[in-house]
């Protein structure tokens, strides 16, 4: 259903910029308007099309994403009102997978420390 939403903001998108060009060159309102609903469906047909083309080659499917990211917006909601989410830290192996370090917790107090000139990594050029 996400793909037809993405499909008709896209052809609202492309018959607006059509009526806005034949409107500023003086084109008759027939015109205009036949041609705003022939982009109106082609750009629809188009954006709609491609869509499906990558869902089925399993590059990216909008369906599939939308529902991912209400599932996570979900579970957040549910760890807050639980309070899980203060309690729950990330394990050791998530930790080394992602080569992140730990965030400190929100009582601590961090230093900035700059750059020096003598810690930062020199590149020679070639000759």
């Amino acid at each position: 259903m996400v793909k037809l939403y993405v499909a008709a903001v896209f052809a609202f998108i492309a018959a607006t910029v059509i009526v806005v060009t034949g409107l500023s060159n003086d084109a008759r309102g027939v015109t205009v308007l036949f041609r705003s609903a022939i982009g109106f469906i082609g750009a629809g047909l188009i954006v709609y099309i491609a869509q499906k083309i990558l869902a089925a080659k399993d590059i990216f499917d909008m369906d599939a994403f939308v529902e991912a990211t209400e599932e996570e917006a979900l579970a957040e909601t549910e760890n807050k009102e639980l309070g899980a989410a203060d309690d729950v830290e990330p394990a050791a192996d998530e930790e080394q997978e992602t080569g992140e370090a730990k965030e400190p917790e929100s009582g601590e107090d961090t230093q900035f420390e700059p750059l020096n000139s003598e810690e930062l990594t020199r590149m020679k050029t070639p000759e």
